[in-house]
């Protein structure tokens, strides 16, 4: 017994002495979807600890949300979306997008069954998460593409969350709103209607990637190295395992097994295993924003991301 009770202090000791080692870094998460698969898994199997990282996953309300924290300092690494890094290069903040997640273009917008078209949606009142977000800039687009003023001839209100949108406009209290997975679902079986699949205008988009202020992936590149090397073990697994994937949303997103494989389904395509950069959805939204006067003529997709990640993992092959 008391060998045993000296084996089992050493380890305690061992792990208390590996916890107290490994580097603390929060990665924030703009919202919860299916593209976080590939994060869950290098979380369930241990690879960041392995990288000797502790890494805590906040999930914020928006992306505006995150990139706030970003700015603070209370965020390393965001889970987001190419907008967030718009918005705060337009802020005069220097944040780059280094690593793809998800590239895909995964919203839909959706209105009552008895608006038609877009040009329906004059008047009326539409829902996004929170200004800046990617929801507000891919509703204020698509309704410029079809001819609608967006505050001007539609109101756009502030709601929150995809569920929260959805259950706006079953309510009533909205006209319309961009959703995702699984809420288009759910919208389609109950009888809205999809005005738009925003894929067939932008088919190449960084839906959701890695950014980071460029100070911190210049001053702590290895940590972030260490970070992607356990997010592409991740990728692996989840497309090797389709199980796998499957029981992570149905464990983190509480998704019945029906909706967590048809999940699965949409969304494992989108995982880049280089990390590959979505450079057309990048100069897409770079020529739109000058298009309205959000940026001046000389922005470019460099001022926007670090390719240098890419770079690097790419010749490691």
């Amino acid at each position: 017994m008391g060998r045993l009770t000296l084996g089992g202090a050493a380890a305690l000791l061992l792990a208390a002495a590996t916890n107290a080692a490994a580097e603390r870094i929060t990665v924030g998460l703009t919202s919860l979807s299916p593209s976080a698969l590939p994060l869950f898994a290098a979380e369930q199997k241990g690879y960041f600890r392995e990288e000797g990282l502790e890494v805590s996953l906040p999930v914020f309300k928006s992306g505006t949300e995150n990139s706030q924290a970003v700015l603070a300092g209370e965020v390393q690494i965001a889970f987001g979306s190419i907008t967030e890094v718009l918005q705060l290069r337009k802020a005069q903040q220097d944040a780059r997008f280094f690593w793809g997640i998800s590239n895909f273009m995964p919203f839909k917008l959706y209105a009552r069954p008895d608006i038609k078209s877009v040009k329906d949606l004059k008047g009326k009142k539409l829902a996004v998460s929170k200004f800046g977000a990617q929801s507000d800039y891919l509703t204020q687009f698509t309704l410029r593409r079809f001819g609608v003023e967006p505050i001007k001839e539609a109101a756009i209100l502030q709601v929150g969350s995809t569920p929260a949108r959805y259950a706006a406009l079953k309510s009533g209290a909205v006209d319309a709103t961009i959703m995702w997975f699984p809420q288009t679902l759910v919208a389609e079986k109950e009888g809205f209607r999809m005005l738009v699949d925003l894929a067939e205008i932008i088919p190449d988009w960084g839906y959701l990637g890695y950014y980071a202020l460029a100070r911190v992936l210049g001053e702590q590149r290895e940590m972030a190295v260490k970070y992607i090397r356990a997010h592409r073990r991740g990728v692996r697994d989840v497309k090797e395992n389709p199980e796998l994937g499957i029981g992570i949303l149905m464990q983190k997103l509480k998704y019945p097994r029906d909706v967590a494989e048809a999940g699965y389904r949409e969304y494992v395509k989108s995982f880049p295993d280089d990390g590959r950069l979505a450079i057309e959805g990048f100069q897409f939204l770079l020529e739109n924003e000058k298009k309205v006067g959000g940026l001046e003529a000389h922005w470019t997709v460099d001022d926007m991301v670090d390719r240098s990640y890419v770079e690097f993992f790419g010749q490691k092959k």
